[in-house]
């Protein structure tokens, strides 16, 4: 579980990083507001820590761990217009 966690961190990683130099080096569209380009970092580092959570849940039982990882990454991929997900997520 703790190496699919790092792999999930290296690719979140990755991802800031991604984005970050796309917005320093102008590479995101200019009309791309600010509020948007602050919601891409929060979602980034919002899954961070929903997977981080995840893999402390394999302390306490490993089947709980996967299912809360699957379903962390399914909301991420399907993005449900709930509002209190849509809070939680961003």
């Amino acid at each position: 579980m703790l190496v699919y966690w790092l792999n999930l961190l290296m690719l979140g990683i990755t991802l800031f990083v991604s984005w970050w130099y796309a917005e320093r080096s102008g590479l995101v569209a200019e009309d791309v507001d600010p509020e948007t380009k602050r919601t891409v970092y929060l979602r980034i580092v919002k899954a961070q820590i929903l997977w981080a959570v995840g893999a402390a849940l394999c302390l306490i039982t490993p089947l709980a761990s996967v299912g809360f990882i699957l379903v962390v990454q399914l909301i991420y991929a399907a993005t449900p217009n709930v509002k209190w997900v849509r809070r939680i997520i961003g």
